[in-house]
């Protein structure tokens, strides 16, 4: 495909690497001198220094043709104006637009039914709180993706030296659990694996496994991570538009929720919109308040600053006080990749959740749902078996999917099975497929019909 994008902050560079590496046409449009000449230097793609926002840059942008355009600057203004001049003059046929601020949805929609075609708006904040509710549902995970219609979870584990699972090989994990439970990834030092059944799972690897969410209890139990009796005690960091949200609706669950906020503006507009959450002004990176909303009662401590590096320091102090699990917003990569190695139990990226988001406009009709998983080196797809496909030629052994790929779950009429080699996918089945990123651009060749 030829795909355009405007803007070459943290989601737009991210997402121009990962389309160029799986070999579409990237354009990438960027509007600060500085920023395009790294840009230029770092990514294999076309850069094109100007204001995307203009009719003139656009055209020079999309040549003769785009079949995608992705606005993903710092300014929702700026992004619907992208997305109106890329159909109304350019005629761009699918249009995906970064939109943060949730007063814009009706701007958006007036958009959409007025230039036609196909528009998309992405929340990569609203994808954050959702993504930090779901780690709150899953205990002991550091990363957790539903998907089948909320069916199948993919959650990923730390296995320790005490683990049922340490040193045992994938093929054996089955017989720990009463229904099929696959490990689908494995994450090992500065590796990722997608197993094989001869592959042994060592402690200190974070280990992905797809589960039916009717099993999911059995399974936490397996690690430790069965949920407490009793009301669970939350600690949001941050006063901004994700630390809020997830403040409002955990307090709206009957959680008990005190949200701590440095700034006196926001810590004041906060009691003011929240109801069942205490509201405590101070530092997250200061022991004494810390411990004065006695945080060794609490079970998770959520980090959602501005300050990505405050995050980091404000998760670590409060593990040290006592929270048994910490979650910490980073969108920094350098970051992303200490997480496991200092002991923060989960990381949140809105980069990467929007990159998520984005990448399923890619695949047409047949995908319904792209993750990254952890550090953008593993996906999980979401797709449709078409008739005529490949995947649908024969049993999954039969089939030879290459290495790196596997299919974690089928669903059909609504029953959802983890497949062995014997399984056929039958058209118009929903598959989840984990694959590398690298051999994503394969999938193609066996998901579409002929």
């Amino acid at each position: 495909m030829n795909i355009v994008i405007v803007g070459g902050g943290l989601v737009g560079s991210t997402l121009a690497a990962r389309l160029s590496r799986v070999g579409h046409d990237v354009t990438l449009v960027e509007g600060d001198h500085a920023r395009a000449r790294v840009l230029m230097e770092q990514l294999d793609v076309r850069v094109l220094e100007g204001n995307g926002a203009t009719a003139g840059v656009l055209r020079d942008a999309a040549g003769d043709r785009a079949d995608l355009l992705v606005a993903s600057t710092n300014s929702d203004e700026a992004n619907l104006v992208v997305g109106m001049l890329a159909r109304a003059a350019l005629s761009v046929e699918r249009v995906v637009l970064r939109l943060r601020e949730p007063g814009h949805a009706e701007t958006f929609e007036i958009l959409r039914r007025s230039h036609g075609g196909e528009m998309v708006a992405v929340n990569p904040e609203g994808a954050a709180v959702d993504r930090i509710l779901s780690l709150l549902e899953v205990p002991g995970a550091a990363d957790v993706v539903s998907f089948l219609e909320g069916r199948l979870v993919v959650a990923g584990f730390r296995i320790g030296p005490e683990s049922d699972l340490a040193g045992l090989p994938v093929s054996n994990v089955s017989l720990l659990f009463p229904v099929a439970t696959l490990v689908v990834a494995i994450q090992r030092l500065d590796r990722w694996i997608i197993p094989h059944a001869e592959d042994e799972i060592l402690a200190g690897d974070l280990v992905y496994l797809a589960i039916a969410r009717a099993e999911m209890e059995n399974v936490l139990t397996l690690f430790g991570g069965a949920p407490r009796g009793g009301r669970q005690r939350v600690m949001v960091a941050g006063a901004h538009r994700i630390g809020l949200e997830v403040a409002r609706r955990l307090g709206a669950s009957g959680r008990a929720v005190v949200l701590v906020e440095e700034s006196g503006e926001l810590a004041r507009r906060a009691e003011g919109v929240l109801e069942r959450v205490l509201v405590i002004r101070g530092a997250v990176t200061d022991q004494a308040v810390l411990e004065e909303e006695n945080i060794a009662g609490v079970e998770t401590f959520v980090a959602l600053t501005p300050d990505h590096e405050t995050n980091l320091v404000s998760s670590l102090l409060a593990k040290k006080l006592g929270a048994r699990r910490a979650f910490a917003m980073v969108d920094n990569p350098a970051l992303v990749n200490l997480i496991g190695a200092v002991g923060i139990d989960a990381v949140i990226s809105p980069r990467l959740l929007a990159v998520g988001l984005a990448m399923q406009q890619i695949g047409r009709g047949r995908i319904h749902a792209v993750a990254p998983l952890l550090e953008d080196k593993i996906e999980a797809i979401e797709a449709e078996a078409e008739a005529g496909s490949r995947l649908t030629a024969g049993t999954l052994s039969q089939v030879k999917l290459p290495r790196g790929v596997v299919v974690a779950a089928r669903c059909r009429a609504g029953a959802l099975i983890v497949p062995r080699g014997g399984d056929r996918i039958e058209p118009g089945d929903l598959v989840l497929v984990i694959t590398t990123t690298e051999t994503a651009a394969r999938l193609d060749e066996y998901l579409a019909g002929r």
